[in-house]
């Protein structure tokens, strides 16, 4: 998976770039929201989409969630029009977008993501987390709950049937996650992020083992770069729709959902829709803002291709640009 990982980031170099360009103004440790939504295992639509929107905790929760379903009283499904309202807050500077396009025929990366790879990074996990609550005694408890959690995720990866689509989907949103937490974090050193997903069974998998994998690779990746590392920030918070019995977020996701939802409708190379509502959204957020990256993930024979696709103007410091009519899209190796 780190491979896998590592393969986005060299992919996604000019998000980084976009990224702090976007936010330049906004000093170190602030707070960040992350907030994600997918459309997933769809058959009438093109491909798997996976959405982060990236919002600065620029307000108090409750105004900005009063805000958006003032603007957005449903989400992208369920509307026949998008909301302008939603699509000005989706494009204003306190929102960044990262999202992943997956081939549906890849089967969420069957090829890649193997049931020995997840058995063995499984495996190997416990043993990181096992020596870690030895240095940090503080964070202990926490780490010995998480070696629980992940000797459930071995126990299913070793029984007679294992469920591997939805395992697969575990694996991969906490590597795109792990893109997402590294990003905010290598450019604007936060003082706290937390994750906000829509309600999936991936995250009701072993006590939402899918947040606790984001969370450990993204721990690891940012340990492998080397350097001086506060191990108290960012401070690390998760959340889904009625998780603490409450709170459902419905405002919330609705961000990534109109993205996700659109991206999956989304033919390529024609940048072709089913319906007259996608248009709008894929024009104002894709085409006309510098705030949206989509990272595309395509699977070969023996090989898995990333790259990040850009429409209308190329990113600035792109490599190479192909041309599909009268749209533009930017690959990077």
């Amino acid at each position: 998976m780190f491979e896998f990982i590592q393969l986005i980031e060299k992919s996604s170099q000019t998000v980084h770039s976009d990224f702090r360009r976007w936010f330049e103004k906004i000093p170190a440790a602030a707070a960040w929201n992350v907030l994600s939504d997918y459309s997933i295992g769809d058959k009438n639509k093109q491909n798997d989409a996976f959405s982060f929107v990236v919002l600065l905790n620029h307000d108090k929760f409750e105004n900005i969630a009063s805000y958006i379903s003032a603007v957005a009283p449903k989400d992208i499904k369920a509307a026949r029009n998008p909301s302008e309202g939603l699509l000005d807050y989706l494009s204003c500077p306190v929102a960044f977008s990262v999202n992943f396009v997956v081939e549906r025929q890849s089967d969420y990366l069957k090829s890649a993501i193997s049931l020995e790879e997840m058995k063995g990074l499984t495996d190997a996990l416990q043993t990181v987390i096992r020596e870690w609550a030895i240095a940090e005694p503080p964070n202990a408890p926490y780490y010995d709950a998480l070696e629980q959690r992940l000797r459930l995720l071995a126990t299913e990866l070793n029984g007679k049937n294992p469920s591997l689509r939805l395992l697969r989907q575990i694996f991969l949103v906490a590597s795109f996650a792990t893109v997402v937490l590294g990003l905010i974090n290598d450019a604007k050193s936060p003082l706290a992020i937390r994750w906000i997903s829509d309600r999936d069974a991936m995250f009701d998998r072993h006590g939402g083992i899918a947040f606790d994998l984001a969370w450990t690779f993204f721990q690891m990746m940012r340990r492998s770069k080397g350097g001086v590392i506060d191990l108290r920030r960012p401070q690390m918070a998760f959340a889904t729709p009625g998780m603490d019995g409450v709170t459902e977020y419905a405002e919330f996701v609705r961000l990534p959902d109109y993205l996700a939802g659109t991206l999956a409708d989304m033919k390529l190379p024609q940048m072709m829709f089913t319906h007259q509502k996608f248009p709008p959204v894929f024009n104002r957020l894709f085409v006309d803002t510098a705030n949206n990256a989509v990272i595309e993930v395509v699977t070969g024979l023996d090989r898995v291709t990333t790259r990040r696709i850009a429409f209308g103007e190329p990113p600035i410091g792109a490599s190479s640009l192909r041309r599909n009519g009268d749209a533009e899209t930017t690959p990077e190796a």
